[in-house]
């Protein structure tokens, strides 16, 4: 069984390729997705629910191709783990090309064992919804 320092590794990676592919480089992002037909992805865009690698990768090499700049960081992360699954929860921040906008987003990761090494299968992420509430 893997531990949590194992897990919090790989979902480190997940980040480090997000801000890879932020300037261009989708290689760490698809090395670190499973390649089955089974994997999800549920991004903070508008309609975006996309299962199976196929579909996936397309996406993440239009994301890539756009070259957002930018970077993203872990604020907080809560890490599940068992023999074959794990799952990571997480409170992010993204900030624009330059630092001067930033938003906060929420998330999810799983990983699968496929073989003894951990890939991803599903993330889902979106913006934190913040209500303004009169004082």
């Amino acid at each position: 069984m893997a531990n949590v320092a194992d897990i919090e590794f790989v979902d480190s990676q997940f980040f480090n390729a997000l801000n890879e592919m932020f300037k261009g480089n989708i290689m760490p992002m698809e090395a670190l997705w499973s390649h089955a037909e089974d994997v999800v992805y549920l991004g903070p865009s508008r309609d975006l629910f996309h299962v199976g690698w196929d579909a996936i990768d397309r996406d993440w090499l239009q994301q890539n191709e756009a070259q957002l700049g930018g970077s993203i960081q872990v604020l907080k992360r809560h890490i599940t783990v068992s023999d074959n699954l794990a799952t990571v929860h997480h409170i992010a921040e993204v900030s624009s090309q330059g630092g001067e906008d930033k938003i906060s987003m929420r998330g999810t990761n799983v990983f699968r064992n496929e073989g003894g090494e951990w890939k991803l299968i599903a993330h889902h992420s979106d913006p934190l919804p913040y209500l303004d509430i009169p004082q």
